[in-house]
């Protein structure tokens, strides 16, 4: 089996470490059109060119329909980060490009190993949930350059704990709302409060970039207790007496793609999943240009 990674970006060496840990792995090419990485990487420059089957897309998802169909025409087989599309236009011909043979969407944050945890040990519905992403993202009030690529602090971010808790407890979502805030000048946004429910379970996600430390965490509220998965620390905490119920261990980016390869190699596809959670995601940027 032979994987191709396009686009080496800040997850490369993670998805990387992840792919190595496959057994039957007889190669993995790497793409970019970056010379400093064709240099460091002794990558290739056209991801037409790869001779792998299966395709790890990890470019900017400006770019992701384009490389998607031109690589379907090529039979190959595409594992596409999130998120996919950047609006509903482009997610309606995605549709019409893709099937369960040819499409994956790498929706690592589903598999953190708190999530994992929380999956197999707890699985109890809560009333209500609030999500928090915060990034070093911004630099004298405008997105970082590095990361403009990543089209905001919604598209990029707010998918990724939506990804889990629908994991968690089904895919019956439906968007309610999005704010969002944007530096003068800038073409998106560093700052988002999005509403969902998620069969039912009223959910929140706050996404800021203008933070220095990076915090990410799912907090289940009960009757009496609230539960928080962390993801930076892999644990998972009762709030109401701070006593951590799980701890995980091992580098958290390589969990998540480790979980997302074997998730691969075990469904082949996810297209369904992938499709309802970008149906909902992207009525939050259907009124923008």
């Amino acid at each position: 089996m032979n994987f191709a990674i396009v686009g080496l970006g800040h997850a490369f060496l993670k998805q990387y470490d992840a792919l190595k840990k496959i057994k039957e792995m007889s190669g993995i090419e790497l793409c970019d059109n970056d010379l400093t990485k064709v240099s460091k990487y002794n990558c290739k420059t056209d991801y037409l060119k790869l001779n792998s089957d299966n395709i790890v897309i990890a470019t900017s998802p400006r770019c992701h329909l384009e490389i998607i169909s031109n690589l379907i025409k090529n039979n190959k087989k595409i594992i596409c980060e999130k998120p996919v599309v950047t609006n509903l236009f482009e997610l309606d011909k995605l549709k019409s490009i893709i099937t369960s043979d040819n499409y994956y969407n790498s929706l690592h944050f589903s598999f953190g190993l708190e999530v994992e945890y929380f999956i197999d040990n707890i699985k109890i519905k809560p009333n209500k949930i609030y999500c928090y992403i915060s990034d070093n993202y911004v630099s004298d009030n405008h997105i970082k350059k590095e990361q403009v690529g990543l089209c905001g602090s919604y598209l990029d971010e707010a998918i990724n704990p939506l990804s889990a808790v629908s994991r968690m407890f089904g895919y019956d979502i439906k968007f309610i709302s999005c704010e969002k805030k944007k530096y003068d000048g800038d073409n998106y946004d560093y700052y988002s409060l999005s509403k969902f429910n998620v069969e039912n379970i009223p959910v929140e996600i706050e996404v800021l970039w203008d933070n220095n430390i990076s915090q990410k965490y799912i907090d289940l509220y009960y009757d009496k207790n609230i539960i928080r998965l962390d993801s930076m620390n892999e644990q998972v905490i009762d709030l109401t007496n701070n006593k951590i119920l799980f701890k995980g261990t091992g580098d958290r980016m390589t969990n998540h793609y480790t979980g997302v390869f074997n998730d691969y190699l075990k469904n082949g596809s996810n297209i369904e999943i992938s499709i309802k959670l970008h149906e909902e995601l992207l009525k939050g940027v259907e009124n923008e240009n």
